[in-house]
């Protein structure tokens, strides 16, 4: 015998039993073999496990046929064409190489999920192709479609065993042949098993060895399975458009890119339907074009030829080349169980959907199952399980990260056709009416889950709703395509003002035209349907700025409601005030009062005094008032709706917490800051405890409050509530809406104040992002962020910035309002305010004057807009030292201030302080002297002692002490306010830099020159790190601290001082402005002082000449310069230099 076969007898026990009767054969019979060890030496086993190990996980291999291990079992071939998935194949690289390559133990599975035709055989094959050389142990590939061909499956992968135990194995019967198959799978060799359509928990329970070194992919649609078996899934969605452009080009090389890209778009990047209709490009190139395939493939869907398998070549995956049998595999399994008539009237449900886009789970079971009259546990809970059978079979798949569901368009597609007819009927896409009912059924049932969600939360909620816009559109679309006029205008107008909502008036605009088209046509232009649309599309031109087409509609709304229902009508009460609101926006204030007032009478008429819609009307009107500075008016209507909302729904509703805020709003522009805020914190209390912290009220109350505790100089507490009112609104509306704008501007203006100009430029210029995104460059909200972002350049010393968004805001104001409206007599005034700064006064003035004209002209002479650009103008007649002319302006501005808020207003005592400047301009002290004093008792009653306004005012009346000689009382006052300014804003603020240096100034005066220079330098550091070292205000204290090294004999400090703060100034202003040559006469008395009279000369001639030019030669700058000059020539004289 053999010595091979000798040495194997040990394993074998039996008998030899010949047969030869009747000329038969022998038949040999081995039973009891004992199967031999089949675990590898230790050497084998480290070199397996090291070349798992070397498994890249960061790049992909390419693909190596010819190294995939000896023995595996491989039937497919490789796709040459497959195309991306490379982050598909980086993970289940990582997936299945486990933790730790020297591990024994089991590792777990990885599964490939996925509808049918979506790539999951294919992606397994590219992964073995790429990846397989590094399961030293080999691979398998197991087709597990049939639970009673897996013994056969299992039988081809015998390349398992080692040599010797296959050659023992091959005489064994077939079920003892698996069994050793199945024992050299759990040996420690690392090994790659494929179960491919695997879809049966049992089959995969059954057939994965429990120990050892392989790794398991599966692929399948079923998208979850059971915990218990560590399975990860590894979910393969459509193909990125990218890749979808490239398969299509590769099977059909003379294709565009914009061809491919929608014939991508109508096959929802299908794999299997983008390489059938690859295919048949190719091979029908020359009869039909890819613009005549797409036109076909709409009006045909699955029943196209190309989607049928026509021009295809054979599967390597051994897959059928039809897309509507691939669906109808898992389609035809929905009759085995009790809840899958359910199932298919979800799938239905889902088909019309939106494809490819997140259906929530909740919105899919209120379709199919919770809005039945009867429905009961049992039936709830069948819902449930409906929508995990859809999920098992892959008809739809989760979304990843959501408790929701996707629908694919050619699933979608396919579902319709079928209805709950055969495959037959669905491949050849005719199907009856009657076979139809229940696909219109299941239509009309998430057609009404979804408006009513929509009408639910498309104003309170708009954000929610985002998520279900795409399948609001579809609906709209159907609608359109059905000629379901009334469909269409409902779709239209939700989806309208949900857009409006959600601050996007562009898109908004369209949809509500399409409403009143439609309005117009079905219930004809005199119909208070059409009032409503014209109405909603009103508002979005008022949005849009477009105030002119704003008010043509609303007046054809008001002559419909009019018509349809007489002139004492609510309706025509509530057309009246939405005239009146577009009114009030354009600053046509006498317009908008006597509608507001007609309205009132027509809601008092018909419900009497006592009425909510009465208490609205009084605030609408009291809202006109406050526009027109008429509190005293307004005041008394804010307490009546006040109270009117009291009786009427109790104190603890939000319409009392709305009056409350309106309330509050007059009180804060009378300075009644004390008043307003208790008002503001009980409307949010209300508002709280009915919708709890989360919502746009509560949001809208905390940005109220806010506003109050900034006008109390309380920063701290108004950013706080600023930033939560901002997270609200973000989750709400979302980043990008004019809500989030307006707070992000707001707490922009508060950074502003505390001196935090980069964060305040940051925020602003976001917020102009914002609005040029949702309404276009030409828009009023535009022209206000760019007149905001204006302001802190101003307050930056960046002039010519300044000036050139102030323009540029002026100049859309003018086109949109035109030019007699309040927003241009602002931006006018505020412009004039940076022309005085840069000491270009001459071009202040007529834009001062302008500015009054236009607001005397909305306003009328008593308004505090008015105050303000007197005030103003005051201030650049001081500047060119025409205090007469100053004066009476200061005076009048205070009466004004005085009859609009009564004497004790913040608004008052800063006019108080402004007229005792003039005042102490013209040396009357003690004309100036009891004004300061009166200021600053009216702003300690009105903020407290510890104010910046308090500290304002204590500054102005230390320079009153000062000038009458009082140092020690103006010192004491300065460092109070110091203090002050301190505790409110920190000690790196520009404006306790300016009291530093002002008290500087006052040690400087005394001759304390120590002191006055620690406070000089501490004050430029601040103002250099604040505002960077080009500013004007670090120029003045490059000056001033000069001054004093000037005063203590150190000449060459001061001139080094001078020269940069003359740099800076000519850098910022210009050659040619007053500060420069106050620069230039500075240097030049230090010149003099040193002797160096022909600099000084130089430099006196200069500054005199600019500051004649610029201020006239009675100003007293240009006088001072004229002295200095004479003492200069008396000193020349004197030397006998003087020519």
């Amino acid at each position: 015998m053999d010595e091979h076969l000798s040495g194997m007898n040990q394993y074998i026990s039996g008998s030899l039993n010949a047969i030869t009767q009747g000329g038969g054969q022998a038949s040999v019979n081995i039973t009891n073999v004992i199967p031999p060890n089949m675990e590898p030496d230790a050497a084998t086993l480290h070199a397996a496990r090291q070349k798992l190990e070397e498994l890249p996980l960061d790049t992909i291999p390419p693909p190596a046929p010819d190294l995939i291990p000896a023995g595996s079992h491989m039937p497919l071939l490789r796709n040459q064409l497959f195309t991306g998935r490379e982050d598909e194949l980086r993970e289940l690289a990582r997936c299945l190489k486990g933790e730790h390559a020297v591990a024994i133990s089991y590792r777990g599975v990885a599964a490939t999920t996925g509808i049918g035709g979506i790539g999951k055989t294919q992606l397994a094959s590219e992964f073995v192709y790429r990846y397989g050389a590094y399961f030293a142990g080999g691979v398998f590939w197991l087709d597990c479609s049939k639970a009673e061909n897996m013994s056969t499956e299992v039988l081809q992968c015998k390349g398992a065993l080692p040599p010797a135990a296959a050659l023992l194995c091959a005489s064994l019967p077939p079920s003892e042949q698996v069994e050793w198959v199945r024992r050299a799978w759990q040996t420690a060799l690392p090994r790659l098993l494929i179960f491919d359509n695997c879809e049966d928990e049992a089959i995969l329970e059954q057939w994965k060895p429990n120990s050892g070194g392989c790794r398991i992919l599966i692929t399948c649609r079923k998208q979850e399975w059971s915990a218990g078996l560590g399975i990860i899934t590894v979910p393969i969605a459509e193909l990125p458009r990218a890749e979808s452009i490239e398969l299509l080009r590769k099977y059909s090389t003379n294709l565009t890119e914009a061809a491919a890209n929608q014939i991508a778009e109508e096959l929802g990047d299908h794999p299997l339907a983008l390489s059938l209709a690859g295919h048949y490009l190719h091979m029908y190139r020359h009869i039909i074009t890819p613009e005549q395939y797409v036109q076909k493939l709409r009006q045909q869907t699955l029943a196209h030829a190309s989607l049928q398998g026509r021009g295809a070549e054979r599967s390597l995956t051994r897959h059928e080349q039809h897309v509507a049998r691939t669906f109808a595999v898992s389609y035809e399994r929905l009759q085995e169980e009790a809840c899958d008539d359910l199932a298919k009237e979800m799938l239905l449900c889902a088909a019309w959907c939106a494809p490819g886009m997140p259906i929530p789970e909740q919105l899919l079971l209120d379709a199919a199952v919770l809005g039945e009259e009867d429905l009961d546990e049992e039936r709830a809970m069948l819902g449930v399980d409906a929508l995990q059978r859809l999920l098992d079979l892959g008809l739809l798949e989760r979304a990843r990260g959501e408790e929701a569901v996707r629908i694919h368009r050619l699933v979608a597609w396919f579902v319709l056709a079928q209805g709950r007819s055969s495959t037959e009927k669905v491949v050849a896409s005719q199907t009856s009416e009657e076979e139809q009912a229940p696909s219109m059924q299941a239509r009309k049932k998430i057609c009404a889950v979804l408006f009513a969600v929509g009408v639910r939360t498309h104003e309170e909620a708009p954000l929610q709703l985002v998520a279900l816009q795409a399948h609001l559109f579809k609906m709209l679309q159907d609608a359109r395509d059905r000629g379901e006029q009334e469909q269409v205008l409902q779709w239209s107008q939700l989806l309208g003002l949900h857009q409006y909502y959600m601050g996007a008036y562009n898109e908004a605009r369209p949809l509500l035209q399409e409403a009143l088209r439609i309005s117009e046509h079905f219930y004809t232009r005199e119909h208070p349907k059409v009032a409503s649309s014209l109405h909603n599309l009103a508002t979005v031109y008022q949005e849009q700025g477009r105030n002119e087409e704003a008010v043509s509609l609303l007046q054809e709304a008001l002559r419909i409601s009019e018509h349809f229902y007489t002139r004492e009508h609510p309706r025509v009460a509530s057309s009246l005030h939405n005239l009146a609101a577009v009114y009030q926006e354009q600053g046509k204030y006498e317009e908008a009062l006597p509608l507001c007032k007609e309205a009132l009478e027509i809601y008092e008429r018909v419900y009497g005094r006592e009425h909510p819609h009465v208490a609205s009307s009084l605030h609408n009107l009291a809202a006109v008032y406050q526009k027109q500075g008429k509190y005293e008016e307004a005041l008394p209507l804010c307490k009546e709706a006040l109270e009117i909302y009291e009786r009427v729904y109790g104190r603890e509703h939000p319409h009392v917490a709305s009056s409350l805020h309106n309330l509050a709003a007059v009180y804060q522009k009378q300075g009644k800051y004390e008043e307003a805020l208790p008002l503001c914190k009980e409307a949010l209390e209300i508002y709280e405890k009915v919708h709890g912290r989360e919502h746009p009220d509560v949001a809208m109350s905390l940005h109220n409050l806010a506003l109050v505790y900034k006008e109390q100089g309380k920063y701290e507490e108004a950013v706080l509530l600023y930033r939560e009112a901002l997270e609200i609104y973000e989750k709400v509306h979302g980043r990008e809406h004019p809500e989030v704008a307006i707070i992000l501007n707001n707490l922009a203006m508060v950074y502003q104040e505390q001196g935090k100009y980069e964060e305040a430029v940051s925020l602003l210029q976001e917020v102009l992002e914002i609005y040029e995104r949702v309404h276009g460059r030409e828009h009023p909200n535009v022209a206000s962020s760019l007149h905001n972002l204006a302001v802190v350049y101003q307050e930056q010393g960046k002039y010519e910035e300044a000036v050139s968004l102030y323009r540029e805001a002026l100049e859309i104001r003018k086109r949109v309002h035109g030019r007699e409206h309040p927003a241009v007599a602002s931006i006018l005034h505020n412009l004039a305010v940076v022309y005085k700064e840069q000491g270009k006064n001459e071009e202040a003035v007529p834009l001062c004057k302008e500015a009054l004209e236009i607001a005397e002209r909305v306003y009328g002479r008593e308004h505090p807009h008015v105050a303000s650009i007197l005030h103003n103008l005051a201030v650049v007649y001081q500047e060119q030292g025409r205090n007469e002319e100053a004066l009476p302006l200061c005076k009048e501005a205070l009466e004004i201030y005085e009859r609009v808020y009564g004497r004790e207003h913040p608004h008052v005592a800063s006019s108080l302080n402004n007229l005792a400047v003039v005042y102490q301009e013209q040396g009357k002290y003690e004309e100036a002297l009891p004004l300061c004093k009166e200021a600053l008792e009216i702003a300690e009653r009105a903020y407290g002692r510890e104010h910046p306004e308090v500290a304002n005012s204590l500054h102005i009346l230390a320079r009153v002490y000062d000038v009458q000689g009082k140092d020690e009382e103006a010192v004491s006052l300065l460092q109070e306010a110091l203090e002050i300014r301190k505790r409110e804003y920190g000690r790196e603020h520009p404006n306790v830099a300016s009291s530093l240096h002002i008290l500087a100034l006052m040690y400087d005066k005394q001759g304390k020159y120590e002191e006055a220079v620690s406070l000089y330098r501490e004050a430029l550091e601040i103002r250099k790190r604040e505002y960077g070292r080009e500013h004007p205000n670090v120029a003045m204290s490059l000056n001033d601290l000069a001054r004093v090294h000037y005063k203590q004999g150190k000449y060459e400090e001061a001139v080094s001082l001078l020269q940069e703060a003359l740099e800076i100034r000519k850098r910022v202003y210009g050659r040619e402005h007053p500060a420069v040559a106050s620069a230039l006469g500075n240097l030049a008395t230090i010149y003099l002082m040193q002797g160096k009279y022909k600099q000084a000369d130089c430099f006196f001639q200069e500054a005199l000449e600019m500051a004649t030019r610029l201020l006239g030669k009675q100003h007293p700058e240009t006088q001072r310069l004229i002295w200095n000059y004479f003492v200069l020539l008396s000193a020349l004289e004197g030397q006998g230099e003087l020519e």
